[in-house]
């Protein structure tokens, strides 16, 4: 019984968690930093993927993706709030490319891609427009595999490019990006942490999820 107590005073045990590069350095970071000096028996092991992966079959605890990318049937907890999206270009670029005014003109312009390493698709930027929700397919000179890469490259003038606000905020204070279409660009759901039901009595993983979630 007293080594029960002492269980439950100090709890420990692994974690193995896959997230996004930007929700781990946005939000999450300082959380793990907390949560970590809270539980010292606790070990955490953290993997950056934008792959949508089996977190069962890969031997992973949890993950944390956009919640409409999480899989059906998983236990999801929202860890962000609600992510705005911009297009962005560099005020290099605009120098020598007319300012988009609607999702249509950007087939003007040179489109920075984001491959996505499930599926291998260029992930399609997304708009609202008259009520109705648009895609729209682009295509450029440079294509990525994460939303840091389109953001260098488009710091650097090579083109537009569609991100996570919260990626380019700095950039767009300071001046060196210029959001465009922001009256078409939308909010997608936050980042969610999730797990299988069948995690939810694990101690590790529900002190971590009670670290991470949005209070």
């Amino acid at each position: 019984m007293s080594s029960l107590d002492e269980f439950r005073k100090c709890p420990r045990g692994n974690l193995r968690i896959t997230v996004t590069d930007e929700s781990l350095g946005f939000f999450l970071r300082p959380r793990i930093a907390d949560f970590l000096k809270s539980y010292p028996e606790i070990s955490l092991e953290v993997s950056t993927d934008l792959r949508l992966i089996d977190i069962v079959d890969e031997g992973f605890d949890a993950g944390v993706r956009l919640g409409e990318l999480v899989t059906q049937g998983m236990i999801s907890v929202p860890v962000s709030p609600d992510i705005p999206f911009a297009v962005v270009g560099s005020s290099t670029y605009f120098k020598s490319h007319a300012v988009p005014k609607t999702p249509a003109s950007l087939h003007e312009h040179n489109c920075i891609g984001v491959r996505l390493p499930t599926h291998g698709k260029i992930y399609p930027w997304r708009f609202r427009q008259k009520g109705k929700d648009l895609k729209f397919q682009p295509v450029g000179q440079f294509v990525c595999n994460n939303v840091f890469g389109a953001r260098d490259a488009c710091l650097d003038g090579i083109g537009l490019a569609y991100i996570p606000k919260i990626v380019v905020e700095e950039h767009i204070q300071n001046g060196k990006l210029i959001s465009v279409l922001e009256p078409f660009c939308p909010t997608h759901l936050g980042f969610h942490l999730f797990y299988p039901r069948h995690h939810r009595h694990s101690m590790p993983l529900s002190l971590f999820v009670e670290e991470m979630k949005v209070k």
